[in-house]
């Protein structure tokens, strides 16, 4: 907290819960460090299903048996589905939508680290652009009510790979907005603690030795 030198963000907890509750939630990357963390605060609004859709098969198996036992200690009654599945391929995407109906999706599914991305510019490409591209024209397809993208400050004025990929995301979610007239927005977060993709990490591990 010391190194970041910003307070935390105030949230609106009622309206959260009134747009949330009763409702299908669609959370891609959910296996990640934020997209774990979105989908455990949003259980709290008791939406009636959460879908936790990601590539790495661990990740959500951990996030899912997670949930699932937040869910009963709470009595909370929401269903949690795990998906696996990879945004790049449309069809596989496709069918999840049709069978899971969702109502409002979170996409925090990326390729956060910048030196990986700078080396593999074909994976940051295919993921982080037209991995979205996918996410977003199935969303308006199926009507989606709101899209909510999880960007990075990395993504303004970008000097790398990675940004630029989640800059051009950006592009393909504002620009639904302006077609649609829905609620598609971004979010950026900057360095946030706790993240897999953060330099705190390197940080607190050149601190400790």
């Amino acid at each position: 907290e010391d190194l970041l030198r910003r307070a935390p963000i105030k949230t609106d907890v009622i309206a959260v819960n009134r747009s949330l509750k009763n409702k299908r939630v669609l959370i891609t990357g959910a296996g990640g460090s934020i997209g774990s963390e979105l989908s455990r605060q949003i259980l709290k609004s008791e939406p009636e299903e959460i879908i936790l859709l990601g590539h790495g098969e661990n990740s959500i198996f951990d996030i899912e048996n997670e949930l699932k036992r937040r869910a009963s200690a709470n009595r909370i009654k929401t269903t949690v589905t795990p998906k696996i599945a990879d945004l790049r391929f449309r069809e596989r995407l496709g069918s999840i939508f049709d069978e899971c109906k969702p109502e409002i999706v979170f996409h925090a599914a990326a390729h956060k680290h910048v030196p990986l991305m700078e080396a593999n510019p074909a994976e940051a490409v295919s993921n982080n652009i037209i991995g979205t591209r996918n996410l977003v024209e199935l969303s308006i397809e199926h009507q989606v009510d709101s899209f909510t993208h999880i960007s990075t400050d990395k993504a303004v004025n970008p000097t790398n790979v990675m940004g630029a990929t989640k800059r051009v995301a950006e592009m393909i979610v504002l620009d639904a907005a302006k077609r649609t007239g829905k609620n598609f927005n971004a979010v950026r977060f900057g360095n946030v603690l706790g993240s897999r993709g953060s330099v705190l990490h390197t940080f607190k591990r050149q601190i400790a030795s």
